[in-house]
């Protein structure tokens, strides 16, 4: 079964893509809202050592190995 042109076809589809236009808007202005812009993985995780002795430990052993190393 096929549909016949008819002359409110046009009409419909333009206020189908309204439709959709209005709905497209709205679903931006939320997503705006819920998600933040990425940031990179490095700018997320820098400072997160700061303090932390166990952290300072892997850095001085890595120096030494690097040092044996050469």
């Amino acid at each position: 079964m096929t549909r016949q042109p008819t002359e409110n076809q046009p009409q419909a589809i333009e206020a189908r893509v309204t439709s959709l236009e209005i709905e497209l808007t709205q679903i931006k202005q939320v997503l705006a809202t819920v998600t933040s812009p990425q940031q990179p993985w490095w700018e997320r995780i820098a400072g997160s050592h700061a303090n932390d002795s166990t952290f300072e430990s892997v850095i001085q052993l890595g120096q030494e190995w690097r040092k044996t190393a050469e």
